[in-house]
């Protein structure tokens, strides 16, 4: 892909164009593009010193043939011509030799580069509450693209870096080697860079607002894909698949409208890039025939410039690719960086005991145009059932989220005496276990997706499954644990699928888990069942459900009642309950607290 193609996404969200030559230490796209250089900095040199060589010997080959032709044409020795032959083909050997080395290591190099991005993208989005990552990076479907298609326009860049250096040496050989041959063939040479500096000027800014135009064009797809996959199948049960394919439509065409768009500029640059060169080899062989018939330099020489003129223009060309590679890869560094500065700065690993008291304090979420939730206040110890209960959009789902570090509140969560806010995020994940709603499961089997958090002993495999209540529900399948689940676990049902997401949190054995309504979608009596062995599973952990199900508040210790939110951001307050005991006094700005019941049970 030549220059102008390569800037395909040289712009996005309405940036200006980048200033290609900027090295300002504040610019969180440079810092990123040379720490990536520096994480490949030995495969990098390696690839400098075999392109030098091969470059060496590439720019050697046409003054060796140009001698050649002189030895047997004018001067009329065969041996001559020969002994330059076969220097030619020994510098193509070194040529070939050199090239095979420079693309290896420059292979090795942005491999390296691009698994390193993509690892601290990973650790970044891990790291970070999924509302901040949403509100920072636009859409999901547009977070996929900063991994794949950002990641990949860097390590194209890293790739070409070492075009730059072969460039530098074809300036500092040719430069003196043409003036040698005939200071007018210089002076034509050189006519070639001050008008490609011209046409450099001129084209990359309109190039650079159409591609600004493609880049969102892009995201706005891939969103739109994503929620295609995700969504189509419930909507195809109620007749409304087609709306979500007439949306991916919509932005597919905008994406070929886009692109014709840009191709049309870079087809008219590129073609320029390509044609001053040529036109300069034309007047090189113009003004080279006239020297030749003066008597000023020989054919041979005049052989030697023209496939000199040649390796100019490809070094022309290629330096106008690099420049694109490099504005290309500061604005998807940019976007990179964006996710990657998300993160606060890393927390230190703490000793945390194997069993403590879970205390929430005030914990509230606060949405933009939406009604606040909490405030929450509770202490549970190991053992202990606590149930979130309240009307639809009380926030029951949300605070859990939020004591898992999930979304963005006030308040405080801890562990003993431990906040979890403080906590690095692998150990807040081996702490704080979450089993959402909405399970998700990832095409395979059901053992390979409860192996997804690592390996475990099959024992311990079939003990959670049989806590989870999998025995029962997978009772009707011949091939029990080794089912194919299926895409996003299409092959199993509701209930089937939220036991299979259960059995996967107790196998992390977390001190907390956090249990969104996982028997909402299963018949009452494998509910009782399940819940049953669960209880006796957990004797040792905190659990909190947030759940309406009176088979789950019948084996709680104790219930939360949470109040129904408003359009206000306040939440309306609950009538007097049995048992419940007096609500705390909010504080300013807060909603209405929850209200917690005297214990069920003891």
């Amino acid at each position: 892909m030549t220059g102008p193609a390569r800037t395909a996404a040289a712009r996005d969200r309405g940036q200006q164009p980048p200033v290609i030559f900027s090295r300002s230490p504040a610019d969180p796209a440079i810092r990123l593009l040379r720490h990536a250089l520096s994480q490949v900095r030995g495969h990098f040199l390696r690839s400098v010193a075999w392109a030098a060589l091969r470059q060496s010997a590439f720019l050697a080959m046409p003054w060796l043939l140009g001698r050649a032709v002189d030895e047997g044409v004018q001067a009329g020795s065969p041996g001559g011509a020969l002994l330059y032959g076969g220097g030619f083909l020994a510098a193509a050997c070194v040529e070939y030799a050199g090239m095979r080395g420079w693309q290896l290591w420059a292979t090795l190099a942005d491999n390296r580069a691009g698994t390193w991005l993509r690892t601290r993208l990973l650790r970044a989005i891990l790291a970070v509450d999924t509302d901040t990552l949403q509100r920072r990076t636009g859409t999901f479907g547009d977070l996929t693209t900063r991994a794949t298609r950002d990641v990949d326009t860097v390590v194209v860049w890293i790739h070409g870096l070492t075009t730059w250096v072969v460039i530098g040496l074809t300036a500092l050989v040719l430069v003196p080697a043409v003036g040698g041959l005939d200071p007018l063939l210089l002076l034509v040479a050189a006519a070639t860079v001050p008008v490609l500096l011209v046409v450099n000027r001129v084209f990359p800014p309109l190039f650079g607002r159409r591609a600004e135009h493609l880049a969102a064009a892009h995201g706005a797809r891939g969103s739109a894909a994503d929620e295609l996959l995700s969504a189509l199948l419930p909507l195809r049960g109620v007749g409304a698949d087609h709306v979500l394919v007439e949306r991916h439509h919509r932005h597919s065409a905008e994406v070929t409208r886009s692109t014709k768009r840009l191709a049309s500029v870079g087809s008219v640059w590129e073609a320029v890039a390509f044609s001053v060169p040529l036109l300069a080899v034309t007047a090189g062989l113009l003004a080279g025939g006239l020297a030749v018939a003066d008597g000023r330099i020989t054919v041979g020489a005049l052989t030697t410039f023209v496939l000199w003129m040649g390796t100019v223009s490809l070094a022309v060309n290629a330096m106008i690719a690099r420049l694109g590679d490099f504005a290309e890869a500061r604005v998807a560094a940019d976007r990179i960086a964006r996710v990657l500065d998300l993160p606060e700065p890393p927390r230190p690993y703490v000793d945390l005991p194997g069993r403590d008291v879970l205390r929430v304090d005030g914990l509230t979420v606060r949405r933009p145009d939406r009604a606040a939730v909490g405030p929450l206040t509770l202490t549970a110890a190991p053992g202990e059932w606590v149930v979130l209960t309240g009307p639809t959009g009380s926030g029951k789902s949300t605070l859990l989220r939020a004591i898992a570090q999930l979304v963005p509140a006030s308040g405080t969560a801890a562990f003993g005496d431990v906040r979890l806010d403080a906590l690095d995020p692998e150990q807040l994940h081996r702490l704080v276990g979450l089993v959402p709603e909405g399970p998700l499961l990832l095409n395979g089997t059901v053992t390979e997706n409860l192996l997804l958090p690592g390996d475990r002993p099959p024992a311990e495999v079939a003990a959670a499954a049989h806590t989870a209540g999998l025995d029962l529900a997978l009772a009707q399948l011949p091939e029990g644990l080794e089912t194919e689940v299926g895409e996003r676990g299409g092959a199993l049902s509701g209930g089937q699928r939220q036991l299979v997401t259960l059995a996967r949190a107790l196998l992390r054995d977390c001190p907390v888990l956090l249990l969104d309504d996982v028997t909402s979608a299963l018949d009452a009596a494998t509910e009782a069942e399940v819940l049953d062995r669960l209880r006796a599973a957990t004797t040792d952990r905190i659990v909190l459900f947030a759940t309406h199900a009176p088979a789950v508040r019948a084996r709680a210790d104790r219930e939360i009642a949470l109040a129904a939110a408003t359009g206000t951001g306040e939440t309306a307050p609950l009538g007097p309950g049995a048992g419940e005991t007096a609500p705390v006094e909010p504080r300013a700005g807060d909603t209405a607290p929850a209200r917690e019941q005297e214990p069920l049970h003891g």
